[in-house]
């Protein structure tokens, strides 16, 4: 009975990885699968199942065994073979989707970093070209300052003497 209610609730929680929502308040725990790729959290997933799976198994064939009223022979030969097969098989499978995802895991965090590379290199030519629209444009505004002042003072000295003239 626990098993089944063990069971569903880590199908239940997987169902919320999968789908990729935010822990509830109650339940909230820092998580790694919640940043993995949806295909990651899908391949351990299955990996669990296939786990549990074998478990239930191994389990219903031991009870069954256990059942049975001649208890002379619990298991034969054969069924440990295929039992030990059955897990090897799956252990092997466990592996190669763990490597495989620990692989995928690597190339991401390879792909973020050139995307972090990338985005430093944007982000410093951005400033580049800022510096140099700001150097620019504060030399040109240094330029007009200098003609308007001079400007200013040639129209001035224009106007006192005009105006000396008037007056004398």
């Amino acid at each position: 009975m626990s098993f089944e209610s063990d069971n569903a609730q880590r199908n239940t929680t997987l169902d919320r990885l999968k789908q990729r929502t935010p822990p509830t308040l109650a339940d909230q725990q820092p998580n790694l699968l919640y940043t993995m790729p949806v295909t990651t959290v899908e391949r351990l997933e299955e990996v669990l199942r296939r786990t549990l799976a074998l478990q239930e198994t191994i389990r219903a064939d031991t009870e069954r065994l256990a059942t049975k009223e001649n208890l002379k022979e619990l298991a034969t030969g054969q069924q440990l073979v295929d039992w030990l097969n059955q897990a090897n098989s799956i252990h092997q499978g466990i592996c190669r989707d763990l490597r495989q995802t620990v692989q995928e895991m690597k190339e991401e965090h390879k792909q973020d970093g050139r995307r972090r590379d990338g985005f430093m290199r944007e982000l410093s030519e951005l400033e580049a070209q800022f510096r140099r629209n700001w150097d620019e444009a504060s030399a040109r505004f240094q330029g007009k300052i200098l003609l308007t002042l001079l400007a200013s003072g040639i129209v001035s000295a224009m106007v006192s003497v005009l105006m000396w003239r008037v007056l004398l």
